[in-house]
């Protein structure tokens, strides 16, 4: 006799009283307790009160196929473990039912030791379930916090000029990450970062580069090459298991001058405030970071207007500046008061696009600064 030493209930659906009343024995002679119905509809209603792991469903019932009703207790609990009862040796009804998830069958006339078997697979398999499940949910509950402790370290600044950002992981934390730092009344501080890979290790990764860059920016040196070259050390040293690509641009808004300088991210861009020009900032690219130990890396300092707006994005988003989203961003009205919110709405509308036709494979990430 199987032992546990806790006795779900079992839940017995067949149109035939005898059946029922004789299976109910011997699931009782087992030592659970089972409670059965005649009535498919009825036996429908109790199941969805009670979650019941294991039901004894037949197959043929003449108000509701058993197939139907096998159907409706998955919709209700997919962990449920359906076990079949038929006294017909038909291929077709095997099949079909096996299609929809049942866990087994039982031939009439019954055998004890045929139902104490099938009570000890399916409850085996309902408790594996469960397991899994109340792990899964324990996983998916870090992660919405890890997602929302990211988010706290990419909040923006205020500024006197527009500006939109926004960071779409694949799955709960991202390993694309980005940081606007205010240096003083004139001048701002971009890092955007892309993390080798997806998920917790990734978004960790991304914390620790911010909370570096932020400490270096802070006490250190505000020069984007120099900034690059120590988060490419810290990564290297610390993790050395990731690398990441990276542009740090520092924006000085009163001379209306930018310095940048990239570590294998895609090229920013520059909307033109009078024209629907566009510059590409196609400086070289340096080292991935974390890849080697001692790298230096370039700097490009170019011009900019009042009313331009600078478009900073990980390749999750654009894999090539030739993308139909640059051109049509550049088409779109130069009103100086609405454009970069139009821009936001475009990019935004695209983000939506990949996710419902299931296009986004990879973490997505942007910023837009009114300069």
């Amino acid at each position: 006799m199987i032992d546990y030493a806790f006795k779900p209930e079992i839940l017995i659906i067949d149109d035939d009283s005898e059946i029922c009343e004789t299976l109910e024995l011997l699931v009782n002679s087992l030592g659970f307790f089972a409670r059965y119905f005649t009535n498919p509809s009825q036996g429908l209603e109790y199941f969805e009160r009670e979650r019941n792991p294991v039901v004894f469903l037949d197959v043929n019932m003449p108000q509701m196929s058993g197939l139907d009703v096998l159907q409706k207790i998955k919709s209700i609990e997919s962990k449920t473990q359906v076990l079949m009862i038929t006294g017909e040796h038909d291929i077709q009804t095997v099949v079909s039912s096996l299609y929809h998830r049942a866990s087994d069958f039982i031939l009439k006339p019954f055998l004890l030791k045929s139902i104490e078997a099938a009570l000890s697979r399916g409850l085996e398999y309902y408790n594996v379930l469960k397991e899994r499940e109340s792990r899964d949910e324990a996983i998916n509950r870090d992660l919405r916090l890890a997602a929302k402790i990211q988010s706290k370290t990419m909040n923006l600044p205020q500024l006197t000029r527009k500006m939109y950002a926004d960071v779409k992981p694949v799955n709960y934390v991202s390993g694309d990450f980005y940081q606007v730092t205010q240096i003083d009344e004139d001048k701002s501080l971009i890092l955007m970062g892309d993390i080798e890979g997806h998920g917790v290790t990734s978004g960790l990764i991304a914390i620790l580069m911010s909370t570096v860059h932020k400490e270096l920016a802070r006490t250190t040196t505000t020069k984007p090459s120099e900034l690059l070259s120590r988060l490419n050390l810290e990564l290297y040293r610390a993790i050395g298991t990731h690398s990441m690509t990276a542009s740090s641009i520092l924006i000085d808004h009163f001379q209306k001058k930018i310095v940048y300088s990239r570590a294998g991210h895609p090229f920013p861009i520059i909307f033109k405030r009078d024209s629907r020009a566009i510059e590409i900032l196609r400086d070289v690219s340096g080292q991935i970071l974390g890849i080697l130990e001692n790298v230096e890396f370039t700097e490009t300092t170019i011009d900019v207007e009042d009313g331009d707006v600078l478009f900073v994005y990980s390749d999750g988003l654009l894999a090539s500046t030739s993308h139909p989203l640059v051109q049509s961003l550049s088409q779109l009205p130069m009103s100086e008061r609405l454009r970069i919110d139009s821009m936001n709405d475009e990019i935004q509308t695209y983000i939506q696009y990949l996710e419902t036709s299931s296009k986004a494979s990879d973490d997505i990430s942007y910023i837009l600064l009114e300069l």
